[in-house]
């Protein structure tokens, strides 16, 4: 197989294990194949600082399989005590980074983490801005060609893979926040959490959902122009039409997923629009004449969980039950010290302590435990709120 092929093939299988089709361990292991290194990490997170950090994924592939051991004694026990960890979260956008860089001289030679194992010392590693306020960290184990070193066939290879294992964060991220990850296309068509649309191979709208139509009626930043998905201002409808042209090529020629969003004219926030091509679902019948696959994600209609609902339920005042309910509604410290007008470290100190109550240490469980209480049928007792 040539290397082009190869380039190829982990492409479409990044869009499989964006969507959920395939563990993200499958195009990871082509990829430690085809840059010819022992093993490659992919984390997102969210966070400015390491004793901010919350996880969202975590995955290391060492040659075809993940090491969920080595994930976990890494975070466990050396995650805080990684020089590198730091000056990582601080790097450039897509900025290639050896490893050697992020530690000191001294560092080297003390370091448990540097000194730790032979395998990262002349790794290299890359941070890369994620949806909203995450991160996506990539890190690249040393190469294994003869006496070492990265060629720049190698490093080439790895900035053309930088934007697929960006557009593969941003796409799952999106899916999973809707709880829609490895849905085929007849459950993803009547997901309620976001919009779908699916496109056949000319960019001709096949089929929407209910929220993906409601948006097009509305002109509200995306709309059906005679069957055909459009932006209703000029700039970005050239800016979408471009996105779906790479996704859809005429030619042969690879096709590329990617993201951009739209404005809305009554609203403050604006659309997330994720176009994925669509590799062959041999198991779901609705693919054969779908050729790309839209998600429209929008801010302003996540689940709206009333605050009092929620503090009755986990035990909170009325103000941890808002806190909780903003954080599940996807704002940050920023945005809730903006809307309350108080301060960050205020909101963050508040959220720390709705943390303790609930016996967990991470911002996502809070937001898992918040948006399962949807599906409660409540009753007029825990509908009038706490008392």
């Amino acid at each position: 197989m040539s290397r082009q092929d190869l380039f190829d093939r982990i492409v479409g299988m990044t869009h499989k294990a964006a969507l959920g089709d395939v563990p993200w361990t499958v195009p990871a292991s082509m990829i430690n194949e085809s840059i010819r290194t022992h093993a490659n990490n992919l984390v997102i997170y969210e966070g400015r600082s390491p004793s901010e950090v919350e996880f969202s994924f975590v995955r290391s592939c060492y040659g075809s399989r993940r090491r969920r051991d080595l994930e976990e004694r890494y975070l466990t026990h050396f995650f805080h005590q990684d020089e590198a960890v730091p000056r990582v979260m601080v790097l450039p956008d897509g900025k290639l980074t050896p490893t050697g860089q992020l530690y000191t001289e001294q560092e080297k030679k003390t370091s448990p983490v540097y000194n730790g194992s032979r395998r990262i010392r002349d790794g290299l590693y890359v941070r890369l801005d994620g949806p909203g306020e995450s991160n996506i960290v990539w890190g690249i184990a040393d190469s294994t060609e003869p006496g070492g070193g990265w060629s720049s066939a190698q490093t080439r290879m790895i900035e053309h893979l930088v934007p697929y294992v960006r557009r593969f964060a941003r796409v799952r991220n999106a899916l999973a926040d809707a709880r829609a990850l490895g849905s085929s296309l007849g459950e993803l068509l009547v997901n309620s959490r976001f919009g779908v649309i699916l496109l056949d191979r000319r960019a001709r709208i096949v089929a929407a959902n209910d929220r993906a139509r409601g948006l097009l009626r509305q002109f509200g930043g995306l709309c059906d122009r005679g069957g055909f998905l459009s932006a209703s201002r000029v700039a970005e409808n050239d800016a979408l039409q471009r996105l779906l042209a790479r996704a859809l090529p005429r030619h042969a020629g690879l096709a590329a997923a990617d993201s951009m969003t739209i404005g809305r004219p009554d609203a403050r926030t604006r659309l997330a629009v994720h176009i994925t091509p669509m590799v062959e679902r041999t198991w779901d019948p609705r693919a054969q004449r779908v050729a790309a696959l839209v998600l429209v994600a929008d801010p302003d209609s996540r689940p709206r969980i009333d605050a009092g609902l929620v503090a009755k339920a986990l035990n909170l005042t009325r103000a941890e039950g808002r806190l909780a309910t903003m954080v599940a509604a996807g704002r940050t410290a920023r945005d809730i010290a903006a809307v309350t007008g108080r301060t960050e470290a205020a909101v963050r100190r508040q959220l720390k302590e709705v943390l303790r109550k609930q016996g967990v240490s991470r911002q996502a469980e809070l937001v898992r435990r918040v948006l399962s209480l949807d599906n409660i049928p409540w009753s007029r007792r825990w509908a009038r709120g706490p008392g």
